[in-house]
């Protein structure tokens, strides 16, 4: 892993600048801007791991206020796909994803993570037919925000009927475990109404 972790202006502009565009209020931007990330100038090339972790937490707590911080960095995460598809890069990443299906996206997990910071690794186990264990090497103080990220990834590789469990999470690697049922890729687009019946209890996210 690199020694000073590091996360990509793509990544930063994916959330911030595409995904959340118009839904930041002047207050969000303002402790975004104590905490080093001023959305209205030009990014950075790079961000310091720990900052980024800062925005997450700050713009969780923004725009869901009264909600677990669990489950306001998992809708973040969800969100960074919906933003990541609109940049030059994200739409050749999830148009591999449509044609290459759930097993193999997981498969490319360091690689499509490593699109955006210097520092993930991952390990994929198969359990079954669709069903894995992926250890990601680490996600910080919010596995969730990483577990939206994948459940989006995985609809737009035509997965549906997601489930999502983290164990082994020791504040910086986590083990997810992962089932799914097969959709046709027709209908995998991340951001489709199912997530609106996600169901959340602890550490466990299914949908």
């Amino acid at each position: 892993m690199a020694d000073e972790l590091l996360i990509f202006e793509q990544t930063i502009e994916a959330l911030f600048l595409r995904a959340l565009s118009g839904r930041l209020t002047p207050e969000c931007k303002a402790r975004l801007r104590q905490a080093g990330l001023d959305v209205d100038q030009k990014l950075r090339p790079a961000y310091p791991f720990d900052s980024w972790m800062s925005f997450l937490r700050i713009t969780a707590e923004e725009l869901f206020p009264g909600e677990p911080l669990e489950q306001g960095t998992w809708k973040l995460g969800e969100a960074y796909i919906e933003g990541f598809r609109e940049t030059m890069l994200g739409r050749a990443v999830l148009s591999l994803l449509r044609v290459l299906g759930p097993r193999r996206a997981l498969m490319r997990a360091t690689q499509n993570f490593r699109a955006g910071n210097n520092y993930t690794e991952s390990k994929l186990k198969e359990l079954g037919p669709a069903q894995f264990e992926l250890w990601m090497n680490e996600v910080g103080p919010y596995p969730s925000f990483t577990a939206g990220i994948i459940h989006a990834g995985l609809r737009v590789a035509g997965a549906q009927a997601i489930f999502i469990e983290t164990s082994g999470y020791d504040g910086h690697a986590c083990t997810y475990r992962i089932n799914w049922s097969e959709a046709s890729v027709s209908s995998g687009v991340a951001g489709s109404g199912d997530s609106k019946a996600a169901k959340r209890s602890g550490s466990i996210i299914s949908l």
